[in-house]
């Protein structure tokens, strides 16, 4: 009777205290010791109020409901279908809404209320997947701004995929520590083309230089990423190499001559085929002809393969740890050295080799430098 008598009042009153009714309704439902009928009756009337052409009271009723664990789920439901400035209220906060309710939300053409579910807490890796196929460029910058967020290395890839472009969105992903390491290296890639692009736009540049920046960009990337990564993530980083056609001959003989060798160990090994536990083997053991064996598998051409030999040789001279990263300025010297033995003379037709050595040794020599007075500066600051 008290609920009938409600929906007559209803029907007349002002829309302010309709609003308030509304409110003190769904308050009542959640907090208030109603019996059964009673339950049932405000359940009723709070649905017969989604109805109402007032849009305050809707509010009202969302305001109140939103955050409850308790609160009806139909009615939670319908509000999400209703404006935005509705349907927003109950999106963002409310524990009822499954995994398929908010994936059929992101459906919805309204921009807002797909950011809105990229800003929930503790949002699904199934939600975040679905924002990162079909999320707006607003809502995916949602998406990776959420830290309670669970995304999934395949959510990533397919933001990177779509938004590689968008400057912001690569930092974004960028920042993130749990980014994998070869859609780190595409990422990185993509900013490297970007800066030239942007270069390149204040006058003419040749395409030879482009590719052949592009292709010294990606190699000195791939040899950052690789120090101290797992085994794990030096197999995947060489076989997204490989697939990109980045696993050449440059840069293997830069990672040997980086002491990169556990990197080059794997990349050997897949490119071959042999396992990797013999590729370490020989070249602790120093077996030349093991290691000619296995670069002529790995497709390594037969001009580079003096190179490689006598840098890894070297290095084992050297006292360098073969599953270890030198030290810059050893590199430097290994590269320093291996260029005296390597005569014009001798390499023939090879100078290619030679001419990839010297500019290396130019390169390592000036991040030693760089290194050194950064180092110094910062002593001195320290001392000030």
């Amino acid at each position: 009777m008290i609920i009938h008598d409600f929906l007559n009042w209803v029907e007349t009153a002002p829309d302010g205290p309709r609003a308030e009714a509304a409110g003190a309704l769904a308050r009542a439902w959640l907090y208030s010791e109603l019996d059964d009928d009673s339950r049932k009756g405000a359940s009723a009337a709070l649905t017969v109020l989604l109805d109402d052409p007032c849009v305050d009271v809707r509010m009202a009723i969302a305001h109140n409901l939103c955050r409850s664990s308790d609160a009806p789920r139909h009615i939670l439901l319908s509000l999400a279908e209703d404006r935005q400035e509705v349907a927003s209220i109950v999106l963002e906060t409310s524990p009822l809404f499954s995994d398929v309710d908010l994936i059929d939300v992101l459906a919805n053409p309204q921009e807002d209320l797909q950011r809105i579910v990229a800003n929930r807490r503790e949002l699904s890796a199934p939600v975040s997947a679905a924002i990162a196929e079909i999320g707006t460029e607003s809502a995916c910058r949602a998406l990776l701004s959420n830290s309670s967020a669970k995304l999934v290395p395949t959510s990533l890839l397919r933001l990177a995929e779509r938004f590689e472009d968008v400057a912001d969105l690569r930092e974004a992903l960028l920042k993130r520590p749990d980014l994998p390491m070869h859609i780190r290296h595409a990422l990185l890639l993509r900013h490297a083309r970007a800066i030239g692009e942007t270069v390149g736009a204040d006058g003419e540049r040749d395409q030879k230089d482009d590719e052949n920046l592009l292709a010294d960009a990606s190699d000195k990337i791939a040899l950052r990423l690789v120090h101290g990564a797992s085994h794990a993530e030096l197999l995947e980083m060489s076989d997204y190499l490989r697939a990109g056609g980045h696993l050449n001959t440059r840069l293997m003989l830069r990672a040997v001559c980086c002491g990169r060798f556990r990197f080059f160990a794997t990349a050997l090994g897949l490119l071959s085929g042999v396992p990797e536990e013999r590729i370490f083997r020989a070249l602790i053991a120093a077996r030349p002809s093991a290691l000619r064996a296995v670069m002529r598998k790995a497709g390594l051409p037969m001009r580079s393969h003096q190179a490689f030999l006598l840098a890894i040789d070297m290095a084992r001279e050297g006292g360098a740890d073969l599953t270890a990263d030198l030290p810059l300025d050893l590199a430097r010297m290994l590269t320093e050295c291996l260029l005296g033995e390597l005569q014009d003379e001798a390499l023939g037709a090879d100078g290619d080799i030679l001419a990839f050595l010297r500019r290396f040794a130019l390169e390592v020599a000036r991040l030693e430098a760089r290194a050194y007075i950064y180092g110094t500066t910062q002593r001195a600051l320290s001392a000030a």
